[in-house]
């Protein structure tokens, strides 16, 4: 995508996608240095009221400035392209580091979850609620600083009806349960969001999930989360009370604000008890296994009441047989039914069901209605998002007849694979090598695309460029191409700099890349020249200079010559 917005950003690369929003990595041509820009879809850049809390919500959030959270440079308009530019943080998205390394240590977790409390905290202070924190808005840089995005966005599309039920999907795993109910939201919507986001990195797993948005939401507001120690082993109680106490229900009882969070986030490192008003963690299991117990009792009552009166009511038909052959003619009774339903259930030959895209206990529903069971269960990788958790292949085909009573063996997909870009541009490597490098990481030969352009610098047959960029996410397997740029050669031709003198920038710039060259601008003040017009250029005018070399040209900021 060759083009610059606000006449200053130059786009070079795509680098992300959501529901709302497209990024780019861009060259900010006036200060020299590489921004994010963030171009809103059409159906979004369409609806006014949207865009007007937008630009409100994203000029408010560009107030904000903390180490953990990505800075909004600017807000504009081109042509029909509503767009934010922002800092350009190189790293990846926390959603990816989830999908390839949760669950994660009580420390990592910490150190992750604790940044983005620390930004939570100066955003809430100066009366910004950010209503969408999800692992996607989170950036993780690669020596582990978390970076929050997005708060214009997220303040922008809360206030707004979204019929794109595609947005809400990303978002709906993190949603209050006062959201799910369209009630106001406050600070401690984004505590429980981020009580979600520490369930997960510590269990590997979202607390709620479901076939529809719907489904998940309702499960937000009604089901009690189950404790993450269940799932794996090591979660020490007090973390354990920081997230419940983080995911309570009711605003009420969850902390008031990201303080009393982090407060308790320091509790857990340092070994302290922490005492919630709700009562601990272990009393509420106490209190499960009491009930539990109860309910066992009650039922081995009511059937020892049940026995009596049967026994009462046959007593004298029982008095009549001798003890022995009583016992004889029921033991031969309860072997030959069962031997009876035995041999009947399992001689039957029944269909197997088509089990693709079920999750497991679908699965384990749909055999049960057959008189079939669910057998070896293994996971493996897939091609397709969608897929992550469903069956995805099973040991006999569908409609294929076996004997009643057999177990099926299925595949269960892990989601698509994620494999992280490296870097094959560092001192112009050969193309082999650089394809030998990303083969190394696990890609494959045919999503390698190798692109040839000339070069003022790199020679010939050596790699100069690369997309995706070095230390993103890709898919392992993947329609889209990973793009190789080779030099074909030096380029040779000698041309004279061109005179572009009190021209203004755009005519200069226009005039240079006419001559294939590459125009570098930079500013200064003058006194001499009006503002816009370039006062100088590096070559100098008449001096010769390599088609597709870089020439720099010296913008006047003004005041220009005195009337």
């Amino acid at each position: 995508m060759e083009k610059i917005f606000g006449g200053r950003y130059q786009i070079e690369e795509k680098i992300g996608a959501g529901g709302m929003a497209i990024v780019y990595r861009a060259k900010d041509m006036l200060l020299n240095r590489t921004v994010a820009i963030k171009v809103l879809r059409e159906q979004f850049a369409s609806d006014e009221g949207f865009i007007r809390r937008f630009r409100r919500e994203a000029q408010s959030a560009a107030s904000l400035s903390h180490h953990n959270i990505v800075s909004i440079y600017d807000v504009g308009k081109d042509d029909n392209n509503e767009y934010i530019v922002m800092e350009y943080v190189k790293g990846q998205t926390l959603k990816d580091l989830i999908r390839t390394h949760a669950p994660l240590s009580q420390e990592q977790a910490i150190h992750i979850v604790r940044q983005i409390a620390e930004a939570l905290k100066h955003a809430h202070i100066n009366n910004i609620i950010h209503r969408d924190i999800k692992p996607q808005n989170i950036l993780v840089t690669a020596d582990g600083r978390a970076k929050v995005t997005d708060f214009g966005i997220a303040r922008a599309a809360s206030a707004s009806t979204l019929t794109h039920t595609g947005d809400i999907v990303g978002s709906v795993h993190y949603l209050s349960p006062e959201q799910a109910k369209g009630a106001p939201t406050t600070a401690q919507s984004d505590i429980y969001s981020l009580g979600i986001i520490l369930y997960e990195l510590i269990a590997g797993k979202l607390p709620y999930d479901g076939d529809t948005p719907i489904t998940i939401a309702l499960k937000h507001i009604q089901e009690e989360v189950e404790l993450p120690g269940k799932l794996v082993p090591g979660v020490s109680p007090e973390l354990e009370t920081v997230i419940m106490k983080a995911l309570a229900k009711s605003p009420e009882d969850r902390y008031k604000n990201a303080v009393d969070f982090l407060e308790d986030l320091h509790k857990v490192e340092a070994g302290e008890t922490i005492v919630w008003e709700k009562g601990s963690l272990n009393e509420k299991r106490d209190t499960m296994q009491t009930q539990v117990h109860k309910g066992l009792r009650e039922k081995v009552v009511s059937g020892e009441k049940k026995d009596n009166k049967a026994l009462l009511k046959n007593k004298k038909f029982y008095q009549k047989i001798p003890m022995p052959v009583l016992a004889v003619l029921i033991l031969v009774v309860i072997v030959s039914v069962v031997l009876g339903m035995w041999i009947f259930t399992h001689s039957k030959s029944v269909p197997v069901p088509d089990l693709t895209g079920m999750t497991q206990e679908e699965a384990r529903t749909e055999l049960a209605k057959v008189r079939l069971s669910l057998g070896d269960v293994d996971y493996a990788f897939s091609d397709n998002e969608t897929d992550k958790d469903k069956v995805i292949n099973q040991e006999y085909k569908p409609k294929q007849e076996v004997k009643a009573g057999r177990k099926i063996g299925v595949t269960i997909s892990k989601g698509v694979e994620y494999l992280v870009m490296p870097d094959v541009t560092i001192g112009n490597p050969t193309l082999d090598d650089a394809i030998a490098k990303i083969l190394a990481v696990g890609f494959l030969r045919e999503q390698i695309e190798v692109k040839e352009t000339t070069s003022a610098i790199v020679p010939e047959g050596k790699v100069f460029g690369q997309s995706p960029a070095q230390g993103s996410t890709w898919a392992k397997i993947s329609t889209s191409k990973i793009e190789l740029y080779v030099s074909s050669g030096i380029i040779q031709s000698l041309t004279v700099m061109p005179d572009v003198r009190n021209y203004s920038s755009d005519l200069a710039t226009k005039i240079l890349k006419e001559f294939k060259l590459i125009v570098i601008p930079q500013t200064e003040t003058s006194y001499d020249f009006p503002e816009g017009a370039v006062i100088r250029t590096n070559p100098a005018p008449g001096q010769p200079v390599h088609q597709g070399s870089e020439v720099t040209i010296y913008v006047s900021l003004g005041p220009g010559p005195a009337a």
